[in-house]
Parts: C-alpha cells; structure tokens; sequence
C-alpha cells in the first residue's frame, strides 16, 4: 500500500478535493453521474459510500443503457437537476462529453469529470482527473475508471486527515479486474490487497455475490469468470442501479437477494449471447465479402445492444479479426467493437469519425452509434482502412513462457505459481508447453457438452486436462501424440486439492504429423485417383503465379479451402502445417482449412473460396469443382509446375521392375505382414504396395487373407501369368497427360 503514488499527482486532482470540499461545507447536493458496466458500478458504489461516510448530501445516477446509452445525456441532466444537485462527479465517462458538459454548466450545475478513457486531442472545459490527458504526468496511465473513484477518496481521506481508505480496496479490486486494464503497477496494488481483504470481508454484496457464484475464495480467475459476469448482466439487461445497491446495503439477506437476481440476469444474458453469436456466424458464412474482408461490421434490428459487445469478443476469438456489432434502432445503430493487437480500435474509428455520431474507448474495446444509412460505408472505410495491415497480425498469437519438464509439472509448482496473483491484462498466467505428449482419452462436459476433458501421459507421469469451449475444435481430432500449452491449477473441490492442467491449445506432434501425414497421403491417394475422363474448357479457375499474400489471407482470414494433390507440394508448405487444419481427402464437417489428397466429389466447400495449391489429378475433377464451388477457385502455378506433377507420376505409379520382382517372389512362396512392412521390404510407398495387391487380386492371380492387419498372400499357380498388364496403369497415365496438355495451352507453355 506504501507504494500507491501520491494522488495528487494526478492532474487537477487538487481542484476536485477543492471543490468537493466546498460542496461540503455549502451543504449542497452531489451526484454522482455513472456507468452501467462493472467498472462503472464498483465506481459509483465505493464513491458513494465514501460521501456517506463523510456527509455528503449524495445520490447517484446510472444512464440506462438501452434507452440513453454510454456517457453523459442532456435528459439525464435535466433530471439531475430537477434534484437540486449542484455538483455532478462522473465516474468511467465523460471526457468526450463537449457538449454535455457545457450544457450542465448552462444550467446551474458544476461537473467533475474522472474517466479513464482515450481523449480525442481535447478535454471538456472543466475539472478533469484522467491519466490519459495529455498534460498529466501521473507516472500510472492504465488505472481503470475505479481505480479513478479509488484515488480520488485517497485524495479526499489525505485532505482530510483520516484513515482507512483501504476499505475500498476489495470493491475497487473488482472494478479493475473487470474493465481488463494492465494489471501492473498500481492497477497490481490495488487487486492484489483488495482481494486479501476480501477474504474476509463483511460487506454484504460481496459476501452474497461469493454465495451464489459458489465461490469459497476469491482470486483473480474467478472473480473474472464467475463474479464480474453476474455484475455485468443486469447492466446489459435491465437497471444497473441495483449493483449498486448490492455493494451499498448493510443488510444481507437484501444483498443476497439481489445477486440471485444478477445470476438469474446472467443466465438470461447467455441465452440472448447464444442466439446473436449464432446469427452473427451465419451471416458471416452467407455473405462472400465477409471472406474477403479483415474487420467484420456486421448489423441487425433484433440484437440486444447490451449483449453484443461480448459476442464482438467471442467472434475476434473465432476469427481473429476485429469485430464490430451494431444493433439497428430505427435511423441510428449502436453497438460495440472488440479487436486484436496489431489494429488500434479507437485510432481507425477517429479516422471514421464523420460517419459517426459517438464513439469513444481503447486500442482494443470501444462503443459506439452511427446513422443506419452510414453503415455500409463505414464498413468500406474501416476495411480500407485495415487493407494495409499485414496478414500476419490476424494470425492467432498463443505466447509460451517456457518449455517445461513433465516432472516438474505438480501441485508443488501450482502453489509456487499462484503466488503470482493477480494474474490478468500484462501480467498473464503463465502458460507452459510439452511437447509430444500422449492423449490417453478424452471427453466432454458442461451442460451443453462445451468442454473438454483428457487425460495425458509424458514419460510416466499422467494428467488430467480441461479445455474450457474446446469439445467443439478438438473432440474429433484423431490426434495420438500432440504438444499442449497450458496453465497450471490446483482444483479444490470437497477438501480435496488436485493438480489440472488448463488447456490454451492443442496442436499434434510435428515429428507424429510428419509420419502420420505421409503414411495417410499414400493410404488416401487411392481414393482421389480415377480413370473418370471430362471435357471442360477451365473457365471460371483463375490461374495465378504463386501468391504468398493470398496464401496467408486464406490461411489467417480463414478465407476458405487449401486443396493440395502432391506431398512434394505439402512439404513447401511445412512452416503452415502447425497454424492450420489439415484433413486428408475431405473436411467431413469439420474446419479444415487445408485438404490433402482432395476427392472433390466428397467435399463439402460451402460458401468459400477455394486455392489449388498445385493441381488436381484430372480435368474431371476441375470440372465437379467448378460445379460445386459458388465463389472465386485460385490455382497457383510455378515454374516448376510439370516438375510437380512428374514427381506426383512417380508417387503413383508403379515401376514393372518391381511388380516382377513381386510375382516373382510370390511364385517362390507367400508373402505374409502388414501393407506397410511389404512396402519397406519392395522399397516402394504404402500406395504402390496396395495398388499391387489390388490389381494381381482384382485378375484372381493371388488369393489375400487378413487377420489383424495382417495380410496372407499365396499366389495361384493355376493363373495364366501372360493376362498380366505391366502396364495396366496407363489410363490413369493418360488421364494426367491429359491435363499437362491442358495446362501448357492455358499458361502458353511450349
């Protein structure tokens, strides 16, 4: 606590204690004007509780937010007014409020603004405590809008002498940890000792909220996931003033009341985040340009502007893209935006401003209303706008601190890590790796089945996982050996303390990929390859040189589908192999971005583009593509084109050399062994191996027994070896010629 800064470093700190200290002794009527979200809750609660203690003749003012929406208002104003309030102490808004502020003071009413959000070059023509005014040389910028209101009664207890504004750090500790701000600093002060006394606090809101959040002790994790929602739904939903009740009553069987109705408010806020969410990904995948586009604006007149800020933050998660959400209310729209690192949010609205009507908040979050009619075109300029921005930013980041040991992984090392608390925005928890682990089985939980659960193996020592939302990206996965990254939690539940490793990301084993993916190239390729002939004059395929930015727009912006025929061609891409899905022959529902061995018949391509990395093996299968893909079909084309198709030639087929040698050895006695040990014993590829088997069988030259994967060849010798074709491959060898041909006469190739 000795090293909070002094707060009146803060710029025109010294002037708001003046002037409330002038309230105080004139008897006039504060007001406290606050915000509908967490921070602006806590604000207005620990002020307002601080007046009391002091005598203020003090009430307060929450805007709602569906029908005024964020900031001050000239209605909220004028009932302000009506209250015969003299001063008015804005808490988390404000600094954008030119207008508002004037309009105040034209009325008869002083205002202290104390805000925390970016500044638009200019401050209102009054008292003003924020850090990030240009002027103000406060050492702490990132102080959350309670962490404002905190510093503010610090002021006013050092002003006057008194002890004990420490009090407030167990609701100030949420504040802060809800509005997501650096949590170093004095941001780290205040969470770390509010949340200490909030062990054993006795205010009622928090002791209630703990109760039915079914929270024993409070830290950092769960006040973020368990106690803030249940703050933010009634502000999202309906009246925010009731938070504000529940952190000021005495009364506990009042305070426990009211956070059943903030659980029940949150329940009701899911479902509502649901059904946008799934609305906002549909029309995502409806619309062609949303593909091509790298901040997704999307709007509707049945959203709940409350709500849609969340889903903003759950659709930049799934795309990783900025994302803004409007809700339609007749001539104008509000809603919110969530971005990525790499894409100031509030910097490009600035230069979207002349088709705003407001807008205000950070680098990554901001709220905002515009004109309906401007939507259109305020999505143009904000993706023309982010157009410049390098693919590479909308790849999503996981950062590791290091790479550790399976030994070293146990609850000893959680109790050491958790002496790190708080853990949030620039001091995350700190995420671990192991690598080539072996998943033993997994499964799903929750009510809706949304989480996974596994249990890994890693040199003796065994694991048990969860993977918050992750039953839907990786129960399918048929990943045998993968690298985890992952925080380390000790879960207490009924006195009992275990160690659970909490999933970031799951990604299968390089060296396992490497062999699996070429051992599955050569199993699939026999049911991509095909003698089916077409005409088809190309037209709608868009040759292309290879392309290195489209490449990673379509791998990043998930753009659609990466079709590659050749392994030579995967190995070019090897560096992708470990940021994108990957499936053998089609997506089978899933969201595999890249398709090896592609049966485009068996592909569901949906609404998205298609990139032919290399080639597909027929001008039959150009043909079934064009006919099932609706938008634009890339095919990239090299210098080394024909070089990559020979080589794939050899890939398949079969030396006669070796199908002699093959009968040969059959005729002296019966091979037995699995397809992969035959194949390694001929020197040749699973696919020519099976080809092999298949055609001396499919001529009844050999009988084939299988037993556990293990294969019986016995040769018949009553077989008139002369109907044997040595080249019984050369329709699949025209059919590919075919399309050499093709080629040459599109690119003007000799």
């Amino acid at each position: 606590m000795d090293k909070l800064y002094n707060p009146f470093l803060l710029k025109d700190m010294d002037r708001a204690v003046k002037r409330i200290d002038d309230a105080i002794k004139g008897r006039q009527k504060v007001v406290i004007y606050g915000d509908y979200d967490a921070d602006g809750i806590t604000s207005t609660s620990i002020l307002y509780t601080a007046f009391k203690r002091l005598g203020v003749d003090i009430s307060y003012y929450i805007p709602d937010r569906m029908n005024e929406g964020y900031g001050i208002n000239t209605d909220a104003l004028n009932y302000i007014k009506s209250l015969a309030a003299d001063l008015i102490i804005t808490v988390d808004c404000g600094v954008t409020s030119f207008d508002e502020v004037e309009y105040a003071k034209s009325i008869g009413m002083d205002i202290i603004i104390t805000d925390h959000h970016e500044c638009k070059g200019k401050i209102p023509d009054t008292i003003v405590v924020n850090p990030k005014r240009s002027d103000c040389t406060y050492p702490f910028k990132f102080l959350s809008g309670c962490g404002i209101a905190f510093k503010l009664i610090q002021a006013l207890w050092i002003n006057y002498g008194l002890s004990g504004y420490d009090d407030f750090l167990d609701i100030a500790a949420i504040g802060t940890v809800a509005d997501s701000v650096s949590l170093t600093g004095e941001n780290r002060i205040i969470v770390k000792n509010g949340l200490n006394i909030a062990k054993n606090t006795e205010k009622c809101g928090i002791k209630a909220l703990k109760t039915v959040s079914g929270i024993e002790e409070l830290n950092s994790r769960n006040l973020a996931f368990g106690i803030v929602p249940r703050i933010n739904a009634v502000g999202r939903l309906s009246d925010a003033k009731i938070a504000v009740e529940l952190f000021t009553t005495n009364n506990y069987d009042k305070a426990l009341q009211i956070a059943k109705y903030l659980d029940q408010e949150n329940k009701k806020r899911q479902e509502i985040e649901e059904q946008i969410y799934k609305e906002a990904c549909e029309k995502i995948e409806e619309d062609k340009d949303f593909k091509e586009e790298k901040v997704i604006v999307l709007a509707s007149n049945s959203w709940h502007v409350g709500v849609v800020g969340i889903v903003a933050s759950k659709l930049v998660e799934k795309f990783n893209r900025p994302a803004i959400l409007l809700c339609e209310e007749g001539e104008i729209a509000r809603g919110s935006g969530r971005s990525i690192e790499g894409f100031n949010l509030f910097e490009n609205l600035s230069k979207c401003s002349s088709l705003l009507e407001r807008f205000g908040g950070h680098e990554l979050a901001a709220g905002l209303s515009i004109k309906t009619k401007n939507i259109n075109n305020f999505r143009l300029q904000l993706n023309s706008l982010a157009a410049g921005v390098r693919s590479e930013i909308f790849q999503e980041k996981l950062f590791i601190d290091m790479q550790i040991e399976p030994e070293d992984v146990n609850i000893d090392s959680a109790e050491i890590i958790n002496e790190m608390e708080p853990f949030g925005f620039d001091n995350l928890e700190p995420v671990f790796s192991m690598c080539g682990v072996n998943v033993l089985n997994k499964w799903t939980v929750g009510d809706k089945s949304q989480h996974l659960r596994m249990t890994i193996e890693s040199n003796g020592y065994k694991y048990n996982c969860i993977m918050f939302n992750g039953s839907s990206a990786y129960y399918n996965k048929q990943w045998d050996i993968v690298d985890i990254a992952f925080n380390m939690n000790i879960n207490e539940w009924n006195n009992n303390r275990l160690l659970q490793l909490v999933l970031k990301d799951i990604k299968p084993n390089q060296k396992w990929i490497c062999s699996d993916l070429e051992n599955n190239y050569y199993r699939a390729i026999k049911y991509c390859l095909n003698n089916n002939r077409a005409d088809f004059n190309f037209e709608g395929i868009n040759f292309i040189k290879y392309d290195d930015k489209l490449l990673k727009d379509f791998v990043f912006l998930k753009k659609g589908y990466i079709l590659v025929s050749s392994f030579s061609s995967m190995e070019k891409i090897r560096n992708l192999w470990d940021t994108i899905d990957i499936n053998i022959g089609c997506n089978d529902g899933l969201n595999s971005q890249l398709i090896l061995c592609p049966i485009v018949d068996d592909i569901d391509f949906g609404n998205n583009n298609v990139i032919i990395y290399d080639f597909l093996p027929g001008i039959y299968e150009y043909k079934i593509l064009r006919e099932k893909v609706k938008n634009s079909i890339y095919n990239f084309y090299t210098d080394s084109l024909t070089e990559v198709i020979n080589k794939y030639l050899n890939d398949i087929v079969l030396n006669k050399d070796i199908l002699i040698k093959f009968i040969e050895n059959l005729k002296q006695s019966e091979e037995m062994g699995t397809v992969s040990s035959m194949s390694k014993k001929y020197g040749v590829n699973l696919y020519k191996m099976y080809k092999m088997i298949m055609y001396l069988k499919s001529l009844n030259a050999v009988q084939v027994f299988l037993k556990n994967d293990i294969l019986k060849i016995r040769w018949n010798n009553k077989y008139d070896e002369s109907k044997i074709k040595l080249n019984f491959q050369n329709d699949l060898i025209n059919k590919i010629n075919d399309l050499q041909l093709k080629f040459r006469s599109i690119l003007g190739e000799g």
